[in-house]
Parts: C-alpha cells; sequence; structure tokens
C-alpha cells in the first residue's frame, strides 16, 4: 500500500508525463486584452492568441476602404483571414520574442474546403506585424476601425 507522500510524488510524476514536454505541444499565448487595447480584462469572451488587435491588416500604404485582396489579412483574435477564407485557426507551434510560428488552418469560402498552411507573424506592435509565408514577408498595418470595409466587419462580428 502506497502511504500518502509517496503516493503524492507518483501522482506528479504521471502528471509530468502525461503532459509532456511543453517544446513538444502547440503553445497558446496569453495576453491581457486591456493592453492591446481591445476588450477588458474582466470578459472571457475576448479570446485574442497575439498581442494583436483584431481588425483589418494591409499592406503598408494601402487603400483601407478598398486594399488589394492579395494584401490584407482580417486578424479574429484566432486566425489571419484573407478575402476568400474563413473560420482560420493559428495553432502556435514555437515563439522566439515576437515572432510566432505555427500552422493555420483556414475554410475557402469558394468550394468549402479546408487548407492548412505554415506561417510565422513577427508582432512589431499590436498594430503592426511581419507575415511570413511561403512567397516571403509581407509588412502589415491595422487600419482605423472606421476605415475598414463592411466585409471585414461582417468577418470580426462573426467570430
Amino acid at each position: 500500500m502506497l502511504t500518502f507522500p509517496r503516493f503524492l510524488f507518483v501522482a506528479f510524476s504521471l502528471s509530468l508525463v502525461a503532459c509532456g514536454p511543453p517544446e513538444e505541444q502547440g503553445e497558446t499565448v496569453s495576453v491581457d486584452p486591456s493592453e492591446v487595447g481591445y476588450g477588458t480584462e474582466d470578459d472571457p469572451a475576448v479570446e485574442n492568441t497575439l498581442a494583436l488587435e483584431p481588425g483589418l491588416y494591409v499592406i503598408d500604404g494601402s487603400d483601407c476602404a478598398d486594399p488589394a485582396n492579395a494584401g490584407l489579412r482580417v486578424w479574429t483574435g484566432q486566425g489571419l483571414e484573407g478575402s476568400a477564407t474563413r473560420g482560420c485557426r493559428f495553432e502556435v507551434s514555437s515563439r522566439e520574442g515576437e515572432v510566432y510560428t505555427g500552422t493555420q488552418s483556414c475554410t475557402n469560402t469558394g468550394d468549402d474546403s479546408n487548407t492548412t498552411t505554415e506561417l510565422s507573424i513577427e508582432v512589431l506592435e499590436p498594430g503592426s506585424i511581419v507575415l511570413t509565408e511561403a512567397d516571403g514577408p509581407t509588412h502589415l498595418t491595422l487600419c482605423p476601425e472606421g476605415q475598414m470595409p463592411e466585409w471585414a466587419r461582417e468577418k470580426l462580428s462573426v467570430e
């Protein structure tokens, strides 16, 4: 029969083995929403995995009201959606400083197929990122809320 202290040792050891080393699991990054200007600390509905304010991000110098499809992303708080994707979820697999690398899964709006891509997001500040995908890095900045097109606001309200 196990004594109480030995039982605790065994239970603790088993929990460490079951969890596995942290570098082998996807990392969830928690952010205080009040620090990034979105929501409040007491708002459990706000799930923002990176220190990014949800909204429309476009290539520097783009017209926020009518950006080119190739040069925009909507950060929903869970993923970076394009004009032809929805339901995107970014899962962080590693983090080095403010560079988050991982896998993003999205549903394509045209045919409802699923797409998974590897990407990295470097958070320069809450409204500025460098997105690196297969075709290379792109610097994106957050558009002011009043300049966001209706379709982008709809993407944010669906989440």
